[in-house]
């Protein structure tokens, strides 16, 4: 019979409270180790005197952590809220407790060396404030060994958004667990050999509990370099890579399990993909209806005055010919799938000619292009935008995507602009204003007085005839009045 998916995730528990559960064993067999080796080398004597104080040890700490495993145990046989949140905030704050029940089993073999001096105590005091003192400063790297090596016991109090989130919980710097473990695995042991010498003890006394503490302390110096690569090198390792996705466009994030330093990295890892993924989708959004174009060469040169300038420019205006009249055939929803199908086709046509959507006015597009937006050439730009808008009409007409045969109008004026930020603080919109384009707007408008589709000013057509050469034919229209100017302008139309 197949096992079900909560059978696994407790048999998953299980094995990793067990592995927990290892800890107090392996702190005590090198705290026995320790101790073995200073009372050989200090007090020898009777070599089962040590034997009493580790049984209560091992009971002592044994009792404590049955009481601080309990609810991890009864979260594994009936998982519910209140037990899965104590048995977090166990695991957040393991070091703390780790340390705790250290102390509350020590206590007990301190008072027994203290006041029930005898023969078999002699040396008992020191002994296991020594190994007190090397249990305490090995306990941080056999806790992170074992986390390192087991965090599925994590991913099973933790799930969804929380697994992507900084742990609360006491947290040691890393330098301080490899400083306390360089002292206990390496300058204390060295140190008591020394002291041995100096002080005349027999090597031959205590040469096996020597040789058993360099063995122990070896051990515990490679778990440490286990943390040192699974719990610092891989994770970064991994963060390197994420970074490497997430340059791009892959908006991965990492998990979390505690919160150390490595954690912190992570968090702030995530931090940034979430808020470059909302950017993301700001300017994915935005950018359909804004001039992004305008942002971005602002953040690349800051050529763009946010305040207000005056520059050279072209300004095209184009306008669906009778729109109201067709729009009132079709219902509203018709209306916007009708303008965003026309401006799918059209819009590109202007972007790829280096031109810069200023804005959508109802069924209008105003269009601007100058060399402080990326296009020099702005006049021929302006017309070979025309022309492929033309082109892009006639696709359009042709899907059946439109009501009936759709006309426009363009109208395309060159001239000085004033560029900047219009509006009130709470809102402000990056535009251009002046009478190039009030007058680009009026040519869109006499295009229907001539029968034609495109129109450009005499200052347009002088400025795009030297580089657009033989792909656009310019036939004079003479010499109009636009409305508010005094002084007549002549236009031409784009065959």
């Amino acid at each position: 019979m197949a096992e079900t998916e909560q059978e696994k995730r407790k048999k998953r528990l299980a094995v990793g409270l067990m592995t927990f559960a290892a800890i107090p064993y392996w702190l005590g067999t090198v705290g026995e180790g320790f101790a073995k080796a200073y009372l050989a080398a200090f007090a020898p004597g009777d070599p089962g005197k040590l034997q009493g104080y580790s049984s209560l040890w091992f009971g002592t700490i044994i009792f404590f952590g049955y009481i601080w495993a309990r609810p991890a145990m009864l979260y594994r046989r009936g998982p519910t809220p209140e037990l899965r949140e104590k048995v977090r905030r166990r695991f957040s704050r393991i070091h703390l407790h780790a340390a705790g029940l250290l102390l509350l089993s020590t206590i007990p073999n301190l008072a027994r060396a203290y006041f029930f001096r005898s023969s078999l105590s002699e040396g008992m005091l020191p002994a296991l404030s020594l190994s007190f003192l090397a249990q305490l400063c090995i306990l941080p790297i056999i806790i992170d060994w074992i986390r390192a090596r087991n965090s599925q016991t994590m991913e099973l109090l933790y799930e969804g958004e929380d697994l992507y989130s900084l742990r609360p919980g006491f947290s040691m710097p890393i330098s301080l667990k490899v400083a306390m473990l360089i002292f206990s695995c390496a300058l204390l042991p060295f140190a008591l050999l020394a002291s041995s010498l100096l002080l005349g003890a027999p090597p031959k006394a205590w040469s096996g509990p020597l040789i058993n503490l360099m063995f122990l302390c070896s051990v515990t110096l490679l778990m440490g370099l286990g943390v040192v690569f699974y719990g610092i090198q891989r994770p970064i390792n991994g963060l390197i890579e994420r970074m490497r996705r997430l340059a791009s466009g892959d908006f991965t994030k990492t998990r979390i399990y505690y919160s150390d330093e490595i954690a912190r990295l992570k968090a702030g890892f995530n931090e940034m993909s979430d808020g470059l993924k909302e950017r993301e989708e700001l300017q994915d959004t935005f950018g359909k209806y804004m001039s992004i174009e305008i942002a971005r060469e602002l953040i690349k040169n800051r050529r763009v005055d946010l305040g207000g300038e005056t520059i050279e420019a072209a300004v095209m205006f184009c306008d669906i010919r009778n729109f109201t009249t067709l729009s009132e055939s079709m219902s509203a929803a018709g209306v916007v799938e009708f303008l965003n199908n026309y401006f799918r086709y059209i819009a590109p046509a202007i972007t790829l000619h280096n031109g810069v959507i200023n804005k959508f006015i109802g069924d209008a597009v105003m269009a601007v292009y100058t060399p402080r937006l990326g296009s020099s050439d702005y006049a021929a730009d302006a017309v070979r935008s025309s022309l492929a808008m033309r082109r892009a009409l006639a696709e359009f007409n042709a899907s059946g995507k439109a009501p009936g045969e759709i006309h426009f109008g363009i109208g395309i004026h060159s001239g000085k602009v004033v560029a900047g930020n219009i509006g009130t603080f709470s809102r402000l919109e990056y535009t251009f204003i002046g009478d190039t384009v009030n007058s680009a707007s009026r040519l869109q408008a006499k295009t229907k007085d001539y029968s034609t589709d495109i129109v450009v000013s005499a200052a347009a057509m002088e400025k795009a005839k030297g580089s657009i050469g033989a792909a656009a034919a310019f036939q004079p229209l003479g010499k109009v009045a636009l409305k508010g100017k005094a002084e007549m302008i002549e236009l031409y139309k784009v065959a």
